[in-house]
């Protein structure tokens, strides 16, 4: 009788640490799957949202699509689309016709249970080439202004009505010179 608790014990114990092992090794498997899928959305989240908010800034054209990558509040405060639709605007006397934007990311923080993504990149634009309106030929002549390039703290925000990930605010980086090597 005892050798049977022995053997029953023994495979009890056989068992629980099989258990235990594979659970252990479905939680890392399911927490690297959210992880990846997190950082799939982020880097296409930022990377097409940066670049639209350049493009409506420019333009002044398609405001509306940036609604699909920031939330209401942050556009309703944004200081680039605000300054982009005023008349201090340096790009409202232009048609845009071209540009070369490039944003990198340079870091991103994400967990698989968090509803908040921390992301530092770097935008540059370049090349920015318009013709000026007719109705600003005598005031204006030569090429469009620069872009100030820069370094950003991007937070996205995990929506809690439909699970969808957007951009809820951007923070400069004051300290930050443009080497232009990104």
């Amino acid at each position: 009788m005892r050798a049977r608790m022995k053997y029953l014990r023994r495979l009890i114990s056989f068992v629980a640490v099989k258990m235990v092992l594979f659970t252990a090794i479905s939680a890392i498997i399911v927490c690297a799957f959210y992880i990846a899928f997190n950082l799939g959305n982020a880097y296409i989240l930022v990377g097409e949202g940066m670049e639209k908010r350049a493009a409506v800034a420019l333009t002044r054209e398609n405001a509306t699509d940036l609604n699909g990558y920031f939330t209401g509040s942050f556009l309703n405060s944004d200081p680039v689309l605000e300054y982009a639709f005023s008349d201090a605007s340096p790009y409202l006397p232009y048609n845009i016709t071209g540009y070369e934007y490039d944003i990198s990311i340079e870091s991103l923080k994400v967990w698989p249970w968090g509803d908040e993504i921390v992301c530092i990149v770097i935008e540059h634009m370049e090349d920015i080439k318009g013709t000026v309106k007719a109705a600003y030929a005598s005031e204006i002549s030569g090429a469009p202004a620069p872009w100030a390039s820069g370094r950003y703290e991007l937070r996205l925000k995990k929506q809690s009505d439909n699970g969808q990930w957007k951009i809820s605010s951007i923070r400069q980086d004051a300290n930050y010179k443009d080497t232009g090597d990104a």
